[in-house]
């Protein structure tokens, strides 16, 4: 019976052993195939950030020459009040109350905008310079 018994492991184990290296294999296919999209897409996504990086890059050197080689039209923007504020909080020190503190500087605030590289540049000119 014991003779029986170990025939029918091995037969069982000589049976086995075809299909879980195909599983293996099958497996491995998987993972590589997951593996190669993956990489796939984080180039996709790099190629499209580079390209977006060197159409910026081009845009501010449009806009930096327009300003920095030509007169800049500059358009003044209106109702734009420039306020320094003390953080409260910050300099709540002992449980001593602080008072709200507002220093108003004299400044305008104008922008320049290019058609070309379609972009707005905003610009603060203190009038004491």
């Amino acid at each position: 019976m014991k003779k029986a018994f170990k025939k029918k492991i091995n037969k069982l184990k000589s049976n086995n052993q075809g299909s879980t290296m195909v599983e293996v294999l099958v497996g491995f296919t998987i993972l590589v195939i997951v593996l190669v999209e993956c990489m796939v897409h984080i180039v996709g996504v790099s190629s499209e950030m580079i390209e977006k990086s060197v159409d910026m890059q081009s845009d501010r050197t449009t806009i930096n020459r327009q300003m920095y080689q030509t007169d800049a039209a500059y358009t003044d923007i209106e109702g734009a009040k420039m306020v320094l504020l003390l953080d409260t909080e910050k300099t709540n020190v002992n449980a001593n109350q602080a008072k709200e503190v507002q220093i108003v500087l004299s400044a305008d605030l104008k922008r320049f905008y290019s058609e070309e590289a379609g972009l707005s540049i905003f610009k603060v000119f203190f009038k004491d310079e």
